[in-house]
């Protein structure tokens, strides 16, 4: 087959992007989860609907140091 024809491109074609190997990384929201389970909050997306009460959990969780 002539390597001009579509279906011969198509075949022998190589990807342009190129995935990782490994686990994906860890998405923004996984490290809020992660660091409101360590200050041991519930109900989080509640919270974060009151603004007062999420802007006093964000002071909370900016002092501590292990976060």
């Amino acid at each position: 087959m002539a390597k001009v024809r579509t279906v011969k491109r198509i075949t022998e074609r190589r990807g342009i992007a190129v995935r990782r190997i490994g686990r994906p990384s860890v998405r923004w929201e996984d490290g809020v989860r992660q660091d409101l389970g360590k200050m041991e909050i519930q109900n989080w997306s509640r919270m974060a609907v009151d603004r007062e009460t999420w802007r006093r959990i964000v002071e909370q969780a900016e002092t501590r140091k292990e976060l």
